[in-house]
């Protein structure tokens, strides 16, 4: 499960134990060692604590990536151009979207792995 790998990875980069990542997410210990696991499906508040200690998108904690960003082609091209209209956003106003677009990806690949996990 990728939530669960993404966690353990990311949180053994930073050298933290799961104690210490359960304090910094306010969870008891055993709480993040069966997510670590894969034997429990976190609250999306959860999960968004998770990626903010961990300092990474939500959609990157949810994915299947474990390397780091790759070049993106955008093949529709309405779509690129309000992408690099981002770009003309004061920094708080780009990080709403960014905060935004993860969130509605999250739900998504959420939503995608409890079904997996329904089968």
């Amino acid at each position: 499960m990728a939530l669960a790998n993404n966690v353990k990875r990311l949180r053994k980069e930073r050298g933290w134990s799961q104690a210490e990542l359960a304090a910094k997410i306010g969870a008891h210990l055993n709480h993040v060692n069966k997510i670590e696991n894969g034997k429990y499906m976190p609250s999306f508040d959860t999960v968004m604590k998770l990626a903010n200690v961990l300092e990474v998108s939500l959609d990157y904690l949810a994915g299947d990536s474990n390397g780091g960003p790759e070049e993106v082609k955008i093949e529709n091209q309405a779509f690129a151009a309000k992408i690099q209209l981002l770009n003309t956003l004061d920094e708080e106003e780009r990080q709403t979207v960014i905060k935004i677009i993860d969130t509605m990806l999250t739900k998504k690949k959420m939503i995608g792995m409890l079904k997996d996990l329904e089968e």
